[in-house]
Parts: structure tokens; C-alpha cells; sequence
């Protein structure tokens, strides 16, 4: 069932997705920085872990679509679902999205 175009487009769905709660995180960062405290640490730490995920799964998906018969490539998309799998597994939508990828491109 190896579709990597197919697990592309999904990379590229899901890191539109992440970058919805990327701003928003990044906007409530912003308005709590006057107030330092452990909680405007974790915040600010969540915004740049849901940032890299949206930039890996937006580059990820884009070489999936462009370069799909390059192993390489596959085994980099492999790597960024099973990251995604990891970091989103709490969310339903996250953990679908890349249950899906790896099915895709496995």
C-alpha cells in the first residue's frame, strides 16, 4: 500500500493543522511574558514543539509529493510520522493522521 504523494498530502494536512495551536500558544506566550513564572516556561517550550512539527511535516510532505521514488525520502517520512505518532498521539485527529502516514508509506 505504498502511496508516498498520498502520505505527503496528509504531512502537509496535519502541519496545517499544528500550526493553528502554534499560534495560538505563541499568542498566549506573548501576552504571559510579563509574567515570569513556570508556566509561561512550559508554554513557550510547547510553541516551539508544535512549530518544529509543523515545519517538518510541511517539508516532509512537500519532498513525499515532489521526490516520492527516493528511498530516502521515505525512510525522512517514516521518521516524521513516527514523531508525530509520538508528540500527537493524545489528540484523535493527530494520532490518525499518522497512523495513516505510516500505512502510506510502509
Amino acid at each position: 500500500m505504498s502511496e508516498p504523494r498520498v502520505a505527503g498530502i496528509l504531512m502537509l494536512v496535519s502541519g496545517a493543522f499544528l500550526l493553528i495551536p502554534a499560534l495560538l500558544l505563541g499568542v498566549a506566550s506573548l501576552i504571559l511574558v510579563p509574567i515570569p513564572n513556570i508556566g509561561t516556561t512550559i508554554l513557550w517550550a510547547l510553541t516551539l514543539i508544535v512549530i518544529a512539527l509543523a515545519i517538518m511535516n510541511i517539508g516532509a510532505g512537500a519532498l513525499l509529493i515532489s521526490r516520492h521514488d527516493d528511498p530516502e525520502v521515505r525512510t525522512l517520512g517514516i521518521v516524521v510520522a513516527a514523531l508525530n505518532l509520538v508528540f500527537t498521539w493524545w489528540t484523535i485527529i493527530g494520532a490518525l493522521l499518522a497512523v495513516l502516514e505510516i500505512a502510506f508509506l510502509i
